[in-house]
């Protein structure tokens, strides 16, 4: 199977820098790739923590975190049942961007241990 179909060499190491991090500064955690996807789950909570949807110039992550906790993020244009438990997105579309991208990481993984 191929895996992220839609990404680009720049998207894919955007996407390798995420995983680094969320590998050695968040704990117990695991990443999944999939066609168009690939997200990272918390293995004390059981629960995805992030979606990532890479495509050519930018990666859109989706978040735990609630409407209005970060200035950065906005609500998904998903369906109601993805709104549910994704209600924010970010939208990485540059390299400027990649320090905020990974707090909002951060802050989605302490979330979904807060929600416990």
């Amino acid at each position: 199977m191929d895996t992220l179909v839609d990404s680009s060499e720049k998207t894919v190491r955007w996407l390798s820098k995420i995983r680094v991090f969320c590998m050695n500064k968040l704990h117990n955690t695991t990443y999944k790739e999939g066609k168009y996807w690939a997200s990272f789950k918390n293995l004390q909570t059981k629960r995805n923590f992030v979606y990532l949807h890479p495509t050519k110039n930018q990666i859109r992550i989706f978040t735990r975190l609630p409407d209005g906790s970060d200035q950065n993020l906005t609500s998904t244009p998903a369906s109601q049942n993805w709104a549910d438990m994704y209600p924010t997105i970010f939208t990485l579309r540059e390299e400027a961007a990649f320090k905020v991208a990974l707090d909002l990481v951060k802050k989605s993984y302490h979330y979904d241990l807060s929600i416990n």
